[in-house]
């Protein structure tokens, strides 16, 4: 009984076993390939990024030089250009301020223009009235014309009147002296 006993424990383990080692083989398949491809992949890196310095360290020498061979007194005429673009951001603040005046400035006058067109429509509309009432003024004027022409009739009229009535008019005729 003690040998069916082994037989028949050892033969899970075994089994077990089996599938522990057919795992173990795939597994293999799968995780070396794959750290084979993380080490080239390193390795490229490696190289990509000591290339990248020295690329960098040689642009680096070749700005200096080239800043040096244009104007070696540069850091000087930065500086005055950067109070230029100093002063230039001051009058940019004030040109901003004088036009957001002018805006509210530009808002008041379309407002007084708006109130004005409803002042010269209002006007508009008493013109309609306003037109019998200089036909009126023309008459008027006319019949004052008239008034100064007959008024100045009336004092020639007058003045003959006087005349004849004057101690040398016509009953001057009558009297004997």
């Amino acid at each position: 009984m003690s040998d069916l006993n082994k037989e028949e424990v050892a033969q899970p383990l075994e089994r077990f076993a089996n599938c522990f080692e057919k795992s173990a083989r795939r597994w293999e398949m799968i995780v070396y390939p794959g750290l084979f491809a993380f080490c080239v992949l390193s390795i490229f890196g490696g190289y990509l990024i000591y290339n990248l310095a020295k690329d960098m360290s040689h642009i680096a020498r070749n700005v200096q030089v080239m800043a040096t061979s244009m104007d070696p007194y540069m850091g000087m005429h930065l500086a005055s250009m950067v109070d230029g673009i100093d002063g230039m951001s001051g009058n940019m603040e004030v040109m901003s301020r004088n036009l957001n005046a002018i805006d509210a400035n530009m808002a008041v006058i379309t407002t007084s223009v708006e109130n004005m067109d409803g002042s010269m429509q209002q006007i508009t509309s008493h013109l309609h009235t306003l037109e019998p009432m200089m036909a009126s003024m023309d008459n008027m004027d006319r019949a004052t014309q008239d008034m100064a022409t007959s008024t100045t009739y009336m004092g020639r009229e007058m003045g003959s009147m006087n005349r004849g009535l004057s101690p040398r008019g016509v009953f001057s005729r009558f009297t004997p002296f």
